[in-house]
């Protein structure tokens, strides 16, 4: 499984992804939606997911700030091809660019992030 994590500022337009995602041949199951809420169990939630993913931990704490302020859209594919499908939709969408400025010098903008890796159930962020 490759898995495809979008962030939203705007819960509506996650939602809406999601919906078209479901409408053209992606299943229920694969697709997880994550609203940060303000509690502390919720924040740790979000900040546990992206340290699953993440080995490095600035870049999951870079990750997590960024869920927790807004929704969090994950696909889990199962071909390269859904994978850029996801990754399409989610940017079209409006998924945030990711990228701190001094991180990405160059100005190329990073949206949906592709990890090629499995996520446990019990990891998952729904």
């Amino acid at each position: 499984m490759i898995t495809v994590i979008g962030i939203f500022e705007n819960a509506e337009l996650a939602d809406e992804a999601s919906s078209y995602l479901l409408a053209n041949e992606f299943e229920d199951e694969n697709i997880d939606v994550h609203t940060s809420a303000d509690d502390a169990a919720e924040q740790d939630r979000v900040g546990d997911f992206f340290n699953h993913i993440y080995a490095d931990g600035k870049q999951a704490a870079h990750y997590a700030s960024l869920g927790r302020q807004g929704t969090v859209v994950t696909v889990h594919a199962i071909s390269a091809r859904e994978a850029q499908e996801a990754v399409d939709v989610l940017n079209n969408y409006g998924a945030v660019d990711v990228n701190a400025t001094e991180e990405n010098p160059d100005g190329a903008k990073s949206r949906s992030q592709v990890i090629e890796r499995i996520i446990a159930p019990g990891d998952r962020l729904r």
